[in-house]
């Protein structure tokens, strides 16, 4: 059963919870050292909030909508601009910044087109509205998201979803 999802909900939702450092380093932490999409996390937690939880159909189909964007677009971009930070001395600071800074506002922007194709993708596999509170919802899908990136999780990704879940 199809439900209707609207992904400028989910964009405000994410620029909410994504603000909160806790949340911010957690996601990054996850997408550094697993391989993580940060707008998938932050669809589960969204979906837990309106009543829903990701099941594995969800998650799969969230990732095959974003994956060929990500990969062609959105990790480069982030690539590129995390190396302006570290490299090419040569250039002076402030240049270095600026574009920094201009690559980032792009990035934004991917970043929301890659949100939009979540959401599309999503609605198709959402089972029934459910009352349990959003952070059990989210629990479960952040579980299954996990499964899929690592077989044995660490202490580091448990206090990575657990940082994520306080949030909401």
């Amino acid at each position: 059963m199809a439900i209707r999802l609207n992904a400028d909900d989910f964009w405000e939702f994410s620029l909410a919870l994504y603000c909160r450092e806790a949340v911010a380093s957690a996601c990054l932490s996850l997408q550094d050292r697993r391989g993580a999409d940060v707008n998938l996390i932050l669809a589960i937690c969204w979906l837990a909030r309106s009543g829903y939880t990701a099941n594995d159909a969800a998650i799969e189909a969230g990732l095959a909508a974003t994956g060929p964007w990500s990969d062609a677009i959105l990790r480069p971009l982030r690539a590129v601009r995390r190396r302006l930070g570290t490299e090419f001395p040569d250039v002076a600071a402030n240049d270095r910044q600026s574009i920094k800074h201009g690559l980032l506002s792009v990035e934004l922007e991917a970043e929301r087109v890659s949100q939009q194709k979540i959401v599309g993708a999503l609605a198709e596999h959402m089972d029934g509205l459910s009352t349990e509170p959003a952070r059990g919802l989210a629990a479960i899908g952040l579980e299954l998201y996990l499964a899929r990136l690592v077989a044995e999780p660490d202490a580091q990704d448990r206090a990575d979803l657990e940082a994520v879940l306080a949030a909401l």
